[in-house]
């Protein structure tokens, strides 16, 4: 890891350990607010890969993903959102008024957000649709539902659109995982509409991005192992430490040494296919690992959200069926290993 490299995580660090870890219960529990969007805009993270002439700071791959890694550690809500406005809207949003919009979500002004349906392809029915009412409008679970604007498919069920919408269900109604940004029903406005591309857009998308998903689960693993390894020095147990039984010692060393692994694995890599695979599937399921034991070292405290270990476990298995797209990714790999179509039985 080169020195300019280093800088920027420890930039991004300073800047979570400041904007960040002081309000990271009140993002779970309300959500990422305003000012939190405007500093990431101006530290130009909302834009982080995005071409200058819309805002964005026009990074390196490696530099993305340490803003990935950094702020996930922290909040693994903010970490998504900076994903999904990078991965995904900054490579859709480049055509008329849609560009405009770019530059507005980009500079922390407006807000976007994305149809659940339209990520998980293949998860629900071919539209991501959830049917419509009396009038035809689409009903749409979405993530960021208090966004001003939605990237949703259209009732074809093959072409994205740029739309307004509103929120169906209450906002005190809480998500499994990712509760800073949350997962809610929003009825999606017919009219006005901005045509963005097709729906293998954003799969093509996804697939690109192998080595970022992997960052934001790495993010994870360093956040949730952080706060096991800490508590382990103060926790005391029958009067010793609970760093001083084996157990728990070796259990948490061990998953360390693979969080720094797949960290040398991810910032050596470039944006090469097979190794972008291998880093998605390998922190997918360290990911799970990690964030059980550290959920495990904590004991009942570790459930309570003051604690803030519990939203690590949570987002880890919520981002493995968001990002990370089970079947198929691991049926990605299979064709790589094999060199032809494999695991289709």
């Amino acid at each position: 890891m080169n020195d300019d490299l280093k800088l920027m995580k420890e930039t991004v660090r300073d800047f979570s350990a400041k904007n960040i870890e002081n309000i990271a219960l009140k993002i779970e529990r309300e959500g990422i607010d305003k000012d939190l969007l405007k500093k990431l805009a101006e530290q130009g993270f909302l834009g982080a890969t995005a071409p200058q002439e819309y805002g964005g700071s026009e990074l390196d791959g490696a530099s993305y993903r340490a803003i990935l890694e950094e702020l996930s550690s922290f909040s693994p809500s903010v970490g998504v959102l900076v994903f999904l406005y990078n991965s995904i809207a900054s490579k859709l949003l480049k055509k008329g008024k849609a560009a405009d919009y770019l530059k507005e979500i980009l500079s922390g002004e407006s807000t976007l957000g994305f149809g659940y349906g339209e990520i998980l392809e293949g998860y629900v029915n071919s539209t991501g649709n959830k049917g419509s009412d009396e009038n035809g409008i689409l009903k749409k679970d979405v993530i960021f539902p208090t966004a001003n604007k939605f990237i949703v498919l259209d009732e074809s069920g093959q072409n994205l659109i740029l739309t307004n919408g509103k929120i169906e269900k209450p906002k005190n109604k809480k998500t499994l995982g990712i509760r800073g940004l949350g997962i809610s029903d929003v009825t999606i406005e017919k009219s006005n509409n901005e045509k963005l591309g097709l729906r293998s857009d954003i799969v093509k998308a996804l697939e690109d991005s192998s080595l970022e998903i992997a960052a934001i689960y790495l993010g994870i693993i360093k956040g949730a192992l952080n706060k096991a390894i800490e508590y382990a020095k103060v926790r005391t147990t029958f009067d010793h430490y609970l760093k001083d039984y084996s157990p728990m010692a070796f259990s948490l060393s061990n998953l360390k040494a693979e969080e720094e692994l797949l960290r040398s694995y991810i910032y050596e890599s470039e944006n090469d296919y097979a190794r972008g695979l291998n880093a998605l599937i390998f922190s997918e399921s360290l990911s799970k690992r990690a964030t059980k034991q550290a959920l495990q070292t904590h004991g009942g405290y570790g459930y309570l959200e003051d604690f803030g270990v519990e939203k690590f476990y949570r987002d880890a298995m919520t981002i493995s069926t968001i990002l990370f797209r089970g079947r198929r990714d691991r049926k990605r790999l299979s064709d790589e290993v094999f060199g032809t179509e494999a695991g289709n039985l």
